[in-house]
């Protein structure tokens, strides 16, 4: 069975930013069969039959083609006979015809022997009897619909991974009760069999579509298949709200849209991220992350746009960025907000025009990435003080998505720490009482990050016995973070240094390890250090 259970339904969703009908990832117009009738009494007029069925062909085909692979991408199929039935009733929920399939025989292997199958009020016999009761021409004296044998030829290509042939043997058009249809491997077909639509340039295209969608699907060798839709490694979540955030999260995956996710720091953006990622068609793509913090201006652009050689000093060999190396994958930048100004204004035209030009560089080189990006800072009112670019600002948050921190989500701290306590030690005791108390009662300010540290720390002090309030950093303290401010009330930024500078005294001066326990990155502490340095003293 799938993943998920399949209901046609639900994959019409909406373009986030204009409503638009999208089909997985790909906006769908809708076309009535009045419409198509009076296109068809045109098109017969203009068009020879010969031009006419070549371009049915290539139409329907492709159209079976992005059917099967938007099918491929949003569900795992346990069998091709799954997949294929489940394009037979995607097919009657848009519109198409309703069509059953009477008969499959599939060898043990996988292999495709034989089909055949029902259409009844296919859209072609439709638009073919209304065209024609208006000429009182009667019934076709041949199949008419040439579309759906196309559209089920490429579907069923893509579903067992070689060229196969559909053929109408009997047709609505025609005067029977429905349409009769039978599908084969294309060497299965004797000669003279074939449908008339696939001519010798045909089945070149054909072949070499099949063998692009083979490799998509990860049906060649040495190749694994590709990952079923939703099942990413499934975040903890029994909190309502964080429910609400991964049902938003997966609305958007199968979109193309750019997304901005806004949180604390350590409240799971990259994993977020990445499931929007799993969850798109482009989950056998790469996903790149950077930390746009982390790095100076000048090798943060070299980072996401490539350089050619000799651009700067050390620069010895041409490098390709993450836009490219990404190819149609996704893109995370993390700490977006960190970014400076310069580099800005290059990923707002990479947004705009899907090009970037390398460091260096003369030429522009087209890209394909998607781009999801977070910050834990309001990039809003940063664009509204021009500390950010607000033309920059609107093409990220297209479709924003803010996480909750983990002090508003308490249902999920215990199975949290619990999951973060099996992840390291599998067949560990697990925490007592009084240590599951204090990580209910923590305020927790690095959130889930903050959260892994202690279970961490615990771990390491308990060894393999029940892991005790004791083991668990801070735990001695019983004031809460008011309290030791009251009557004191300094202004954000000393407070801000006053806990760095508290971090600091637990990691012992490590910078590395005080950033990671704060949830910046360590450019981000040596700036606030450079304001007001500590009063540590290693």
């Amino acid at each position: 069975m799938p993943s998920k259970p399949f209901s046609p339904s639900e994959l019409i969703t909406k373009d986030p930013r204009y409503g638009f009908p999208l089909f997985g990832p790909s906006r769908i117009l809708g076309v009535s069969i009045a419409t198509l009738e009076r296109f068809y009494r045109d098109f017969t007029e203009m068009v020879d039959k010969k031009t006419r069925n070549r371009i049915a062909k290539n139409l329907g085909y492709e159209v079976g083609l992005g059917q099967a692979t938007t099918l491929s991408g949003l569900y795992a199929f346990s069998s091709p006979s799954e997949h294929l039935h489940a394009g037979s009733r995607l097919r009657s929920f848009t519109g198409y015809c309703h069509e059953h399939i009477t008969s499959l025989d599939i060898t043990p292997e996988g292999k495709l022997v034989r089909f055949t199958g029902l259409w009844t009020e296919s859209f072609e016999t439709a638009v073919y009897l209304k065209a024609n009761s208006r000429k009182n021409k009667g019934y076709a004296k041949r199949p008419v619909c040439l579309s759906l044998c196309a559209i089920l030829s490429g579907y069923a290509s893509a579903v067992f991974g070689e060229k196969i042939v559909v053929r109408e043997t009997a047709c609505q058009a025609m005067g029977t009760t429905n349409c009769h249809f039978e599908g084969k491997p294309a060497t299965a077909w004797a000669h003279g069999e074939a449908p008339p639509y696939m001519d010798d340039e045909s089945d070149h295209a054909l072949e070499s579509n099949i063998t692009k969608l083979r490799e998509i699907l990860g049906l060649e060798k040495n190749r694994a298949p590709a990952p079923p839709f939703f099942t990413p490694t499934a975040p903890v979540c029994k909190a309502p709200n964080f429910r609400a955030v991964l049902d938003r999260t997966d609305k958007v995956a199968p979109t193309d849209a750019t997304v901005l996710i806004l949180g604390e720091s350590g409240s799971g953006k990259e994993v977020v991220a990445r499931r929007i990622h799993a969850g798109s068609r482009r989950n056998r793509a790469p996903f790149l992350a950077i930390n746009c913090a982390a790095l100076p201006p000048e090798l943060l652009e070299s980072e996401l746009f490539g350089h050619v050689r000799g651009a700067f000093t050390g620069a010895e060999k041409t490098k390709k960025g993450l836009f490219v190396s990404a190819g149609e994958g996704t893109i995370f930048l993390d700490e977006i907000g960190d970014m400076p100004l310069p580099v800005q204004g290059k990923l707002l035209r990479a947004l705009q025009e899907r090009e970037v030009r390398p460091v260096g560089g003369l030429e522009d080189i087209p890209v394909k990435a998607r781009i999801v990006a977070a910050t834990n800072r309001d990039l809003a009112a940063m664009a509204r003080e021009g500390s950010f670019r607000q033309d920059l600002y609107y093409r990220l948050s297209v479709f924003p998505i803010s996480l909750p921190s983990l002090a508003e989500r308490k249902e999920d701290i215990l199975p949290l720490a619990h999951a973060a306590l099996k992840k390291r030690a599998p067949d560990h005791p697990g925490f007592s009482a009084t240590a599951e108390n204090a990580l209910l009662n923590h305020p927790w300010p690095g959130n889930v990050r903050e959260l892994e540290n202690w279970v961490e720390h615990g771990l390491i002090l308990a060894g393999d016995g029940l892991i005790d309030a004791p083991h668990l950093p801070e735990t001695h303290q019983t004031t809460t973070p008011a309290d030791s401010i009251d009557g004191d009330l300094p202004s954000l930024e000393a407070l801000t240094h006053r806990y760095i500078d508290k971090v600091l005294t637990h990691t012992g001066g490590n910078k590395k390890e005080t950033a990671h326990i704060l949830g910046i990155g360590t450019a981000t502490l040596w700036r606030h250090l450079k304001k007001t340095p500590p009063a540590f003293k290693g």
